[in-house]
């Protein structure tokens, strides 16, 4: 069963060049190994792809002519033997044989096994950025969102899953903001795992986004936007959508005069107790409402957030209670009650980004034309009064999303007038 041996065009179209001027043959590179050798990554470079697998050395040779047949074998095994055998506790071993043959790059591939013995395998490229969207074309016109910059602030549970959504649809630049590191409460339900910890959420999206598109541009920034109001704007200034997930109000009506400042639409989302639902706003500056248009203090007292981690909750309690009893204040939903969220925000991005354009999700302007959104998970705390789902879809219930017609309020003192950072709660509503 031959293995196969992934590498970047990229790279390889490098060390050619490289060895075009140079006339040195031989490279050095690293490879990764999967499944007991079934799969090979090949690196020339680090890249900004996340390492993963078993290490396993490796080497590229550029020949004059591909060697055929059992001379491929045979040169393999004299290069493992006299550059990689010394390694102690060898598993495996990648030689990869190159030769530029009428214009046309040839290549062979061979795997030491275990036991001692060669065999051969297939080498598959990872294609430039022209053939990663393919699939996407006629949905999105992924050039387009090539050149789209979004903004993303909070990268928990929900801003992370929005931010590989996007990534994945083709959208090629991200601002990244958040201050927090990625917890053991975190992992359960964000898009990040158990070998993140620790680290910045910001950077460990960063990598999983590159994972997606390596040629992507992500700019990260580990600041509280509270605290940091100047430089968040100076971030976020030229961006094209700002997808506010933020888990505070402070945060989220600073993100809202910002949007209102540079006129840069925003999409704001967020998750009620224990997830049971959530809302989401679309804000187009000076077209509908802004935040403060739709989130009043009786709204927000109606809506209580979820409050996901203990430093959310230790900010949200008086500091003479004790810290047991503020853990006891955490409520937590699953992930997969984020996702409905997360992914009506994605639907209203990728619906602002192609606005006017001529694209296959086109139809969602027509569907679309609320800027508030409502979801509801299950029939308690907020929508425990609502009717079964059942069979009739004539009555509010569970797992449906209802928009909802809000105008702007012309008299709402935020979008009235451009403020600046809200340092106190009364100051947050028109």
């Amino acid at each position: 069963k031959a293995s196969f041996v992934y590498m970047h065009e990229y790279q390889i179209q490098e060390i050619y060049h490289k060895w075009k001027t140079s006339q040195i043959n031989q490279v050095s590179a690293v490879a990764f190994g999967f499944d007991d050798g079934e799969v090979f990554h090949v690196y020339t470079s680090h890249p900004k792809t996340h390492f993963s697998g078993l290490p396993v050395p490796s080497a590229i040779h550029f020949l004059p002519k591909i060697s055929r047949n059992e001379e491929g074998f045979t040169l393999a095994n004299s290069l493992v033997n006299s550059q990689l055998r010394e390694r102690e506790n060898l598993t495996h071993s990648v030689i990869i044989l190159l030769a530029i043959e009428q214009d046309k790059l040839q290549h062979r591939v061979f795997i030491t096994q275990p036991d001692g013995s060669l065999s051969e395998g297939i080498v598959k490229f990872i294609p430039q950025r022209c053939e990663l969207y393919s699939r996407s074309q006629g949905l999105l016109e992924t050039s387009v969102l090539e050149e789209c910059k979004v903004g993303v602030v909070g990268l928990g549970s929900g801003g992370s899953s929005v931010a590989i959504e996007l990534a994945k649809a083709g959208v090629g630049k991200f601002v990244l903001i958040d201050f927090d590191r990625l917890e053991l409460s975190n992992v359960a339900r964000h898009v990040c795992g158990a070998g993140d910890l620790g680290r910045y959420k910001t950077k460990a999206v960063r990598d999983l986004l590159y994972g997606k598109n390596p040629y992507i541009q992500v700019e990260t920034a580990e600041i509280d936007i509270n605290t940091s109001f100047e430089k968040t704007k100076m971030l976020l200034r030229d961006c094209d959508l700002i997808i506010a997930a933020s888990d505070n109000n402070r945060s989220r009506f600073n993100l809202n005069s910002i949007a209102l400042e540079y006129k840069i639409p925003a999409i704001f989302g967020r998750a009620l107790t224990r997830a049971c639902g959530g809302d989401v706003l679309r804000v187009r500056p000076f077209e509908g409402p802004c935040l403060a248009c739709v989130f009043t203090k009786e709204l927000l007292e109606s809506r209580q957030e979820e409050v996901s981690q203990f430093r959310q909750a230790r900010e949200d309690n008086p500091a003479y209670v004790p810290d047991d009893e503020v853990k006891a204040t955490i409520q937590v939903g699953l992930s997969s009650d984020i996702l409905p969220i997360s992914n009506m925000i994605v639907k209203l991005a990728l619906q602002e980004l192609s606005r006017g354009k001529d694209s296959g999700i086109k139809s969602l302007e027509e569907d679309l034309i609320a800027d508030f959104y409502i979801w509801a998970n299950r029939r308690e705390n907020t929508y425990e009064s609502w009717p079964k789902m059942e069979y009739g879809s004539k009555t509010p219930s569970i797992l449906r999303w209802y928009g909802a017609k809000w105008e702007r309020n012309l008299s709402c003192e935020v979008c009235g007038n451009i403020p600046g950072p809200n340092n106190a709660d009364d100051n947050f509503f028109g």
